[in-house]
């Protein structure tokens, strides 16, 4: 099939309407969606990715409003939205239409992306448009249009070319049904500055213990995520910086963290010369949390490409963007 590549938010808003699969790209990662009001797309949706069918998808709107029209808001869920969004914030919010994908659930993901073009192209479309990351179920996010064309091209209907991912890491969930709001899955919005607006907050384990739920709410909560074929080693920076200095040679390694630079061996900076780190795809030199959220997946799709058997992955640093980026580290360190 021929996958309609564009910029143009009404062609791609048309197929929306037609029943298509369309990938698109948010301020997280790139996402593959369906019209929320289709079922048979939605389970397209879920062939395309050989995604589990009881692992829901988040509903993408383009105004506050919007969802105020089909799910129960609340006073909490506005102000949140208020707050957060158009942003990397989910919402998990019961039902008014129970026409929506998922229809066998009585509660909704919902989320309204930062980008403009994005939102512009949902209201064109009739909104709201169902979707997860687009990838292959179980391994990283895609960042990079790049790889969303090395995987999707002539597989879905069509790809909307904007500004490219810059978050890196999926967005922050939070369930507002029950007794207590909980934060489902972590994000580069923190617990932190949720409690500030939710002081009854519940924050779980999210690395392992959360995953044996029947019925999910939320994706990013039972199944495998967020790893790549090679092997994952989530390293002190002591342990880090060892495992560079004494493997640096070896192709089958690579390493992504805060440490590399200025602790390049002799015989590195001998055999490298006046190379950078950029010039070899087995090292990627981070400056702070937000920028290693921002590399992480492409970096693990780059490295897979590579043949790379064997990752070591710096720890974060203590302080802002920790939460999220720790969570995905540790999920793909324990898959």
């Amino acid at each position: 099939m021929k996958t309609l590549i564009s910029s143009d938010v009404r062609l791609l808003a048309n197929l929306i309407q037609e029943g298509k699969v369309v990938i698109f790209p948010t301020e997280t990662v790139y996402g593959i969606g369906a019209s929320t009001k289709s079922e048979l797309a939605c389970l397209r949706v879920y062939e395309i990715k050989g995604r589990p069918k009881d692992n829901p998808l988040i509903a993408h709107f383009h105004s506050i409003e919007s969802i105020a029209a089909v799910c129960e808001l609340g006073e909490v869920g506005r102000a949140l939205l208020e707050r957060f969004s158009p942003g990397p914030l989910t919402l998990i919010l019961p039902k008014k239409d129970k026409s929506l994908f998922p229809k066998d659930l009585d509660t909704l993901a919902v989320r309204i992306p930062k980008s403009p073009v994005v939102r512009e192209w949902i209201e064109l479309s009739g909104g709201p448009i169902s979707a997860p990351s687009a990838n292959l179920s179980g391994r990283p996010s895609l960042t990079k249009l790049s790889d969303v064309l090395r995987y999707f091209d002539r597989v879905v209907d069509g790809i909307l070319v904007a500004e490219e991912p810059s978050f890196g890491i999926e967005s922050t969930v939070v369930s507002l049904v029950g007794m207590h709001p909980t934060l489902l899955r972590p994000g580069s919005i923190e617990s932190r500055e949720l409690l500030k607006l939710l002081p009854d907050l519940r924050i779980p384990e999210l690395t392992s213990k959360n995953e044996n739920q029947a019925v999910p709410l939320s994706p990013g909560t039972k199944y495998k995520h967020y790893a790549p074929t090679a092997r994952v080693i989530l390293a002190s920076t002591e342990e880090f910086i060892e495992s560079f200095k004494t493997m640096f040679q070896s192709k089958s390694m690579a390493w992504i963290g805060y440490s590399l630079k200025g602790n390049e061996p002799d015989a590195f900076k001998e055999g490298f010369g006046k190379q950078s780190f950029g010039d070899d795809d087995r090292f990627c030199l981070v400056s702070s949390n937000e920028d290693y959220a921002s590399k992480l997946y492409a970096f693990f799709e780059s490295c897979d490409m590579s043949g790379v058997q064997s990752i070591f992955c710096e720890v974060p640093k203590p302080g802002f963007g920790e939460e999220g980026l720790r969570n995905r580290l540790e999920k793909a360190a324990s898959a």
